[in-house]
């Protein structure tokens, strides 16, 4: 396993029995890392690419036979999942297709349960400052009710890495 892969596995803090979403998973080699991890649970994807979605079933084919793996092609918004299904969200440079960041952590909120986890991650790119991405990805969590917001930077062989996290918090009462 990768540097980058490992690290990004250690930042979910799986365990047993989880319900876990990963947002935009590519080629799907993260989610097989997370699978292996998991074992025991139920693994969600969404990817809004063909090829991907193609290439990332045919390499965790085994996972999705023991169904322990679901892949969803599509956008975000067409996951029909229950709200607070998820114990943990999570995604690797997903976030930066996103238009309107806010709009879609709160997307992801709905679908996480009170004290769950998002954990969105992020690899430096020359264009990018890793520090103003993290900055605006905490803003967003803010706003869309998150806490404990925290941010880890890992340097890497492959580049340095930023992981924003934050937990779900108890809705608010309505008045």
């Amino acid at each position: 396993m990768g540097s980058t892969l490992d690290w990004t596995v250690r930042q979910l803090n799986i365990q047993p029995y989880q319900h876990l979403l990963e947002v935009g998973y590519g080629s799907g080699l993260l989610l097989a890392e997370v699978a292996r991890a998991l074992r025991i649970g139920y693994l969600a994807g969404i990817e809004s690419s063909i090829p991907h979605y193609q290439k990332a079933y045919r390499r965790n084919r085994p996972f999705i036979r023991q169904q322990l793996m679901q892949l969803h092609l599509g956008e975000l918004y067409e996951l029909s999942y229950p709200t607070q299904y998820f114990h943990t969200i999570y995604g690797s440079d997903s976030h930066c297709a996103w238009k309107d960041t806010g709009t879609e952590c709160l997307r992801l909120s709905a679908l996480l349960k009170t004290g769950g986890q998002l954990v969105l991650v992020s690899k430096r790119r020359k264009d990018q400052d890793v520090r103003t991405l993290a900055s605006r990805l905490q803003e967003s969590y803010l706003e869309a009710g998150f806490i404990d917001v925290c941010t880890e930077y890992r340097d890497l062989p492959s580049g340095t890495c930023v992981a924003v996290k934050g937990l779900k918090g108890d809705p608010l009462p309505y008045r």
